[in-house]
């Protein structure tokens, strides 16, 4: 009988752990490119630092993490940065960003150019 109240309650622990984290899926893709999806792009989580990298449909996931208040922050060359504040519950959740290719003026450019050339 004591058996079967340990299998029992740990069982009853388990459900509960499990219900404290969730899944956060999302996919990547270009603002001005007809939603082409952003190949190999960094998306971390800013609160807990895990990083993942999209796949070649601009899909990315975490698995496992806390129930909570999170800030995603998006990264690819040639695009500005994004951060995007999230609110995790015990379902999971899909979201879909997508990016801006950045600009960088002529005088940018030469002042990169001119440091490069001095070093």
């Amino acid at each position: 009988m004591k058996h079967i109240i340990y299998i029992f309650a740990f069982f009853i622990s388990t459900l509960s752990f499990a219900q404290d984290s969730t899944t956060l899926s999302g996919y990547l893709t270009d603002f001005e490119s007809s939603n082409e999806p952003l190949i190999m792009a960094k998306v971390s989580i800013k609160e807990n630092g895990a990083e993942v990298l999209s796949d070649e449909n601009g899909f990315f996931k975490f698995e496992g993490i806390a129930v909570g208040d999170y800030t995603l922050v998006i990264s690819f060359i040639g695009y500005e940065t994004k951060e995007s504040k999230i609110k995790l519950t015990t379902n999971n959740a899909t979201i879909k960003l997508s990016l801006k290719p950045s600009t960088i003026s002529i005088e940018d450019l030469n002042s990169v150019m001119a440091s490069v050339g001095n070093n």
